[in-house]
């Protein structure tokens, strides 16, 4: 297990470095004990199949080099999937603005505009619908420690 935390900090380490020239963050790196390397990224800018090609090899060629892999492992880099939680400072910022899906740990769902975030709260401005057909806006503002999960809100 501490083989795999020491995989894990120095493929964050070496990440810093190549999605920072590519205008992309780090969002979750999964080293996995089936010999699976997880990378997740985006940007402000949605994350494209050539730049994961492109952290792919590079990763690669950086993990064989310096003998942190063998030979049979696996290693996957994508965006984190559109149904996936929020999970690092520039996926809030990159959200800003746009309609989000809150859980609270209490059970109850809030969707609504992220309108603030920071490193111990976020707001949403919540559309509530009244008896009489109008809506009134409600602004929550929800500690982390109240939150269970925040994903991007999509209507279909």
């Amino acid at each position: 297990m501490e083989k795999m935390t020491k995989l894990k900090e120095v493929i964050e380490q070496e990440l810093s470095v190549l999605l920072e020239p590519l205008g992309l963050f780090l969002v979750e790196v999964n080293v996995l004990l089936n010999n699976k390397i997880e990378i997740f990224a985006d940007g402000k800018v949605n994350i494209t199949i050539d730049q994961c090609a492109i952290i792919s090899r590079q990763l690669e060629n950086y993990l064989e080099t310096n003998g942190y892999v063998g030979e049979k492992y696996t290693l996957e880099v994508s965006s984190p999937g559109m149904d996936q939680p929020l999970k690092v400072r520039e996926q809030f910022e990159k959200q800003t603005g746009k309609n989000v899906d809150v859980v609270l740990k209490k059970g109850a769902k809030i969707t609504g505009q992220l309108t603030a975030y920071d490193s111990e709260k976020i707001g949403v401005l919540e559309l509530v619908k009244q008896k009489d057909k109008t809506e009134t806006e409600v602004l929550h503002t929800l500690s982390f420690e109240e939150i269970k999960s925040v994903k991007k809100h999509f209507n279909f």
